[in-house]
C-alpha cells in the first residue's frame, strides 16, 4: 500500500508538474505570423514570411520541405504546401538547429522523416547557452535520419542532395541542393540582401563598409574564420538560384559578394585587435557599421536581437588566435 501511495503521490506531483510548465507555454506562445508562397522555379516554391525561408519541392510522389520555420507555423506550412500540390509531405531536411528553421520538427515528425547533419542533432539535443528560443518550452522534435558529408532524397524521380561544407552559423549547417533545377538553400549560411532603404526625405541610404549582419553562434559550434571556407564549398556546385536562410531570392553572384563581405568584415576586425583597439571599440564598430545591436543588451538571458553581442567574447578570442 506505500508504495502505490508514493507511486500515486509521485503521478500527481508530476501532473502538476506538466501543467504549470505547458500553462506557462501557452501564455508565453506568439501567434504565427502570414506566410506566403512563391514559386522559385519548375517545381520547387519558396514559403517566407516569419522565420526562416522554408523550400517545398513538388515530385509525383511526395513532397521535400527544407526547415520548418517555428512550432506555431506548422499548420499554416501544411496549408501554403497544400495550395500547391494535394502530394503527402515525404521528407524534411533541417538547415540546421535554430528554432526559427526547425523548431517545427516536432509536428513534423508523426508524418515525415526529418533529415539533419549529425552535428545539428547534437546541437539540438544538448542545447548550450547562451541559446534563445522564440518561445521557450516549445517541444523540440530529434530528427530520426542524420549524416555526416552527405545525403540524398530520391523521391518522384527528383533528386535532393545535402551536403555538409563545414562550420560556420553553427557547427550543423547543411547547404540543400536541387541538382535539376540548379538552386540551393543555403540556411542561415547566406541571407538574401534587400536594397536599403532611402533615408530621410528621400536622401540617398548613409553607405556603409563593406559587411554584413551575420550571427556567428559559438555556443553551437560556429566559426567565423571557417564560415568563409565553408561558402567556397557551396560555390563549388553548379547553381544559379538560391533560396536564403532569410530575404529574398538571390543569385550565385549574390553569393559571392556575400562571401567576400564576411572575409572584408572578419579583416577589418582583426586589424584592430591587432592595433591594440579595445572589445568596446570593435563593439561600437559593429553596431555602428553592420547593424549589430550592442548597446542595451544584457549579458543574460539570451535575448533576441543580442545573442550577437552576447558571444562577443567568443567571436573576439577566435579572431585573436587566427581561427585555430
Amino acid at each position: 500500500m506505500s508504495i502505490t501511495r508514493t507511486t500515486l503521490a509521485g503521478l500527481f506531483v508530476a501532473a502538476l508538474s506538466l501543467q504549470g510548465a505547458w500553462v506557462v507555454y501557452t501564455q508565453s506562445a506568439k501567434p504565427p505570423g502570414p506566410l506566403r508562397i512563391e514559386k522559385v522555379k519548375g517545381d520547387l516554391y519558396m514559403i517566407s514570411g516569419e522565420g526562416g525561408n522554408v523550400a517545398v519541392y513538388v515530385t509525383a510522389d511526395g513532397v521535400v520541405l527544407v526547415d520548418d520555420m517555428f512550432d506555431r507555423n506548422h499548420a499554416d506550412i501544411l496549408a501554403q504546401v497544400k495550395s500547391v500540390t494535394d502530394k503527402p509531405l515525404k521528407y524534411v531536411i533541417n538547415t540546421h538547429q535554430h528554432d526559427d528553421h526547425a523548431g517545427g520538427d516536432f509536428k513534423m515528425l508523426p508524418i515525415a522523416e526529418v533529415i539533419a547533419h549529425k552535428n545539428a542533432r547534437a546541437n539540438l539535443e544538448h542545447i548550450r547557452q547562451p541559446y534563445y528560443e522564440d518561445t521557450p518550452g516549445t517541444p523540440i522534435g530529434l530528427p530520426r535520419l542524420t549524416f555526416t558529408d552527405e545525403a540524398s532524397v530520391f523521391l518522384g524521380g527528383k533528386e535532393v542532395r545535402a551536403k555538409y561544407f563545414g562550420r560556420g552559423h553553427t557547427s550543423g549547417d547543411a547547404v540543400v541542393y536541387f541538382p535539376d533545377l540548379k538552386v540551393i538553400h543555403t540556411g542561415d549560411l547566406f541571407l538574401g540582401r534587400r536594397a536599403p532603404s532611402p533615408g530621410r526625405d528621400g536622401a540617398p541610404p548613409r553607405p556603409r563598409p563593406a559587411g554584413v549582419n551575420i550571427y556567428v553562434d559559438y555556443a553551437q559550434g560556429g566559426s567565423f574564420y571557417d564560415w568563409t571556407k565553408t561558402l567556397d564549398g557551396a560555390l563549388t556546385l553548379d547553381f544559379d538560384t538560391v533560396i536564403p536562410g532569410h530575404g529574398p531570392l538571390s543569385t550565385k553572384a549574390d553569393v559571392v559578394q556575400f562571401r567576400a563581405d564576411v572575409e572584408t568584415m572578419r579583416t577589418r576586425l582583426v586589424d584592430m585587435i591587432k592595433q591594440g583597439k579595445t572589445k568596446d571599440d570593435m563593439v561600437n564598430t559593429l553596431e555602428a557599421d553592420y547593424g549589430w545591436r550592442a548597446k542595451g543588451c544584457p549579458p543574460s538571458p539570451p535575448t533576441p536581437g543580442c545573442l550577437q553581442f552576447q558571444q562577443s567574447d567568443a567571436m573576439f578570442a577566435e579572431l585573436r588566435q587566427g581561427g585555430r
